[in-house]
């Protein structure tokens, strides 16, 4: 109750105001909701396919955090699509790798491979997705470069 006298008290018009002024009681503008001026997430990762005599090249550049996890899997759908026999991921140009992408690109594998194909990375990896991706323990998942050509 005190804090309704408070605010009768602090909304009066002032003595000096019109009589019209005077009559109103409370605010005389209703503030707008809060409404975030921050601008919309542009993804940061970018996928890019090739075709190649050897394959599908993908390659993935900048940073697949987690909030961009989904425009990676759009990024990635259409090549699932096409049913590559094989599949060279170049992730050397991404930046960091989150979890929710990992598990993007473990998705992908294993749709590849229920069509019959195989995916493999590039050897070149950035430290930062290279160490990511050894502690999620995916490197036995994913066949490198170096192992498919040691197996021709």
């Amino acid at each position: 109750m005190a804090a309704f006298q408070l605010v009768g008290w602090f909304a009066r018009p002032a003595k000096d105001a019109a009589p019209s002024e005077r009559d109103q009681v409370g605010p005389s503008a209703v503030s707008a909701p809060y409404v975030s001026r921050r601008t919309p997430a542009v993804p940061t990762v970018e996928v890019a396919v090739n075709d190649t005599t050897e394959g599908m090249v993908i390659r993935v550049k900048g940073e697949a955090r987690a909030e961009f996890a989904g425009a990676l899997q759009d990024g990635l759908l259409g090549p699932t699509a096409r049913r590559p026999a094989l599949v060279t991921l170049d992730l050397s140009e991404l930046r960091f790798i989150s979890s929710l992408a990992m598990g993007v690109l473990v998705t992908f594998r294993r749709s590849v491979v229920r069509t019959g194909g195989r995916v493999r990375l590039a050897e070149e990896l950035q430290p930062a997705v290279k160490e990511a991706l050894m502690r999620a323990e995916l490197f036995d998942l994913f066949a490198t470069d170096a192992a498919t050509a040691s197996s021709r």
